[in-house]
């Protein structure tokens, strides 16, 4: 609400006028300012607002729970991500370190053996050198030869010694160093993993994703060696995991390439052992037809068609073969009435059955079916009676299928 207050002076300044001895006012031109003051004090209105709603404040737009916890996750990655280099950049210095440690100590105790080896040597190069000096010298050239000899390799024995001390003295000191260093460094590593697995415990879905990262380049190789070796299952697992962990989008692709190609090789090696296998038993070829959809299928057709003719011409032969020795049966039974459908190494014998009882109606009944079981033809019964008003298609096709119906035809008339 806006007020407007008007201020009027309730009592006007006290005024002094001074008169001179001519009675006139020495001081009017001040009174007449005064006065004009006075009036324009005593009826000005006051144009100032007061405002008193309540004042608008500027706040903060607060932060979502969502900014709040990627924060948190952004600092967790990039916590676990530091722990997890120093870790692994402590264990490379350490191994670095015990390494060159290790050739350190193993070149000293390869100058201990050095010096041990003369030192053992050395009384036989004594005996040497004397005989050799006993065989050309004589008299006193031969005893200050000798006691030079003695002098001489007694001074070497006694620096043989000293080095041979001092060499397995730095062995010694080595061994120590290294063990008091692999307590050292075996603490680093504990407090260094204590320290990741603290933030990984923290925030293991990001520890998660940090390890794929590190590890995606590790992934990738390893997933094309599995390619190599023929684990596809093995080499999907590292290259989801690679590509979990952002890895090279190239190299990516050519894996994914690899496994693709390796799988189809796969299918293909597959398809053609089976085609191959048994190809000259009975139901090869339609066998080796229903596999040659599925090599069409799976986008392995050219890898497999060569070896699929090749099978499927040997088990046409059979199957000729098959129903070389067949047709003599199926005649026969042709010539006694029965309808015989001859597959690969399979004949039906179908008969048909007049029904006195309902009229002149026929219906068809499998009366057998004689099976190759090896070289010889075997007869089974039908374990359910199979009766049909309509002959299925195969029957109908047959070539002895006409002899029977003519046969009934011919009788009825």
């Amino acid at each position: 609400m806006n007020n407007s207050t008007t201020m009027i002076g309730s009592e006007p300044p006290t005024l002094f006028i001074v008169a001179n001895e001519d009675g006139q006012k020495e001081n009017a031109p001040e009174f007449a300012a005064q006065e004009a003051s006075f009036v324009a004090f005593a009826s000005s209105v006051s144009t100032t607002e007061y405002i008193t709603e309540p004042t608008a404040c500027q706040i903060a737009v607060a932060p979502t729970l969502e900014e709040i916890e990627n924060e948190i996750k952004a600092a967790a990655h990039r916590r676990i991500e530091a722990a997890m280099r120093e870790l692994n950049e402590a264990r490379d210095r350490i191994e670095r370190e015990g390494n060159a440690r290790d050739l350190a100590l193993k070149s000293t105790q390869e100058r201990v053996r050095t010096v041990q080896a003369e030192l053992d040597g050395l009384a036989g190069d004594r005996a040497e050198m004397e005989r050799r000096a006993q065989t050309f010298l004589i008299g006193d050239a031969l005893k200050v030869t000798m006691e030079k000899i003695h002098l001489a390799f007694n001074v070497r024995q006694m620096e043989l010694e000293d080095a041979l001390a001092q060499a397995g003295a730095d062995v010694e000191e080595m061994r120590l160093e290294i063990q008091a260093a692999m307590i050292s460094d075996g603490l680093e590593i504990q407090f260094a993993s204590q320290s990741l697995e603290h933030f990984e415990t923290a925030a293991p879905d990001v520890a998660q994703s940090v390890r794929l990262k590190a590890d995606a380049q590790e992934n990738l190789v390893a997933a094309m060696q599995a390619v190599n070796d023929g684990l596809l299952r093995d080499a999907q697992t590292l290259l989801d995991k690679a590509k979990a962990g952002n890895a090279d989008a190239t190299q990516v692709a050519e894996v994914e390439k690899a496994i693709e190609e390796s799988h189809r090789a796969q299918i293909a090696h597959d398809l053609v052992t089976r085609i191959e296998a048994h190809a000259d038993q009975i139901g090869a070829v339609r066998r080796i037809k229903k596999l040659m959809d599925e090599a069409e299928v799976a986008g392995v057709a050219d890898q497999v068609r060569g070896s699929a003719e090749g099978a499927l011409e040997m088990a046409r032969q059979a199957a000729n073969s098959r129903y070389a020795q067949a047709r003599p049966i199926a005649e026969h039974l042709a010539s006694e009435g029965f309808v015989p459908v001859v597959g690969d190494g399979r004949i039906e014998v179908w008969q048909a059955v007049t029904n006195h009882s309902r009229g002149h109606g026929t219906s068809w009944m499998l009366d057998r079916v004689i099976v190759l079981r090896g070289e010889a033809w075997a007869v089974e019964s039908p374990r359910v009676p199979v009766t049909r008003k309509e002959l299925p298609q195969r029957v109908k096709h047959s070539r002895w299928f006409k002899r029977p119906v003519e046969s009934e035809a011919v009788a009825t008339n």
